[in-house]
């Protein structure tokens, strides 16, 4: 009994899954970032000059103090200055720019953003 039970979810377990549907899009907590560090995870990019390049376009928008953008971690860390706020869409126009800019037909995105205290 036990052997037939056995050989039936080996069976299951090897037989073709169901196509899987699209990915998601990804709901974000944040519409505006208010002033703070924010840690953001950036999906897409291929090497350092995409981060550089992702760095370069944050780093131009007015309400950004200061960004760091690391291709290892896939992570970017962004200060919002104490007199602005940033609108997350703002962010995601910049990184089809920063795309246009790396030249290496990546596509950027925004998978989460954090609040670092």
């Amino acid at each position: 009994m036990r052997l037939a039970l056995l050989l039936a979810l080996a069976a299951l377990a090897g037989s073709p899954a169901a196509p899987a549907a699209a990915e998601p899009a990804v709901r974000l907590a944040y519409t505006t970032l208010p002033a703070g560090r924010y840690e953001i995870a950036v999906k897409g990019m291929l090497c350092a000059v995409c981060a550089r390049a992702i760095r370069a376009q944050w780093a131009a928008l007015p309400a950004v103090e200061k960004v760091s953008v690391d291709y290892a971690t896939g992570k970017a860390v962004l200060t919002v200055r104490l007199d602005g706020s940033l609108p997350v869409d703002d962010l995601k126009k910049v990184l089809t720019k920063a795309e246009l800019v790396a030249n290496l037909r990546a596509r950027f995105s925004i998978a989460s953003i954090a609040y670092l205290p």
